[in-house]
């Protein structure tokens, strides 16, 4: 066996057994770990060809605020951390993003900036359909959801 397929190998066997916490990397924790604590929402995008296929800022809103008030991750109370979502439309195209963002230190320039450490999305065409985008839109919210809870569970134990 080379020393390329050993090391692939050994590095899928690392990834693929152990616990939640042991899956849990220095990475995801870097990502989505913040004690579990709750985020506030901002909605953002949309455009005249988003009310076109009756896509609006309230439906969007309802969706990822409810998904968050079900995992109680939501807060009013707050501006940081938040989740960020970004809709956009144009004719029948459509782009959106989820991201999660945190407040980081860079102790090089002494600046304290909030920056996206987790993002998912998703182009494609809506077909006239709101709800085309609204259910892509559920299930990257639910991504987040279980990555957060999973990440902040293994990183408490």
């Amino acid at each position: 066996m080379t020393t390329r397929a050993t090391l692939t190998v050994a590095l899928l066997a690392a990834f693929s057994s152990g616990s939640a916490a042991a899956q849990t990397g220095l990475l995801d924790r870097f990502q989505l770990f913040n004690e579990c604590r709750p985020m506030a929402l901002l909605v953002e995008g949309l455009s005249e060809d988003a009310a076109g296929i009756e896509l609006t800022k309230e439906r969007i809103r309802t969706i990822a605020e409810g998904r968050l008030r079900a995992a109680r991750l939501y807060t009013a109370e707050t501006q940081w951390p938040y989740l960020y979502v970004n809709i956009n439309v144009v004719g029948p195209a459509f782009s959106f993003a989820v991201h999660y963002m945190k407040n980081l230190y860079d102790p090089l320039s002494d600046a304290t900036l909030a920056v996206s450490t987790w993002r998912r999305g998703q182009t494609g065409t809506h077909g006239g359909n709101a709800g085309y985008i609204l259910q892509g839109l559920s299930e990257h919210l639910d991504r987040f959801v279980l990555e957060y809870l999973r990440v902040n569970e293994a990183t408490s134990d």
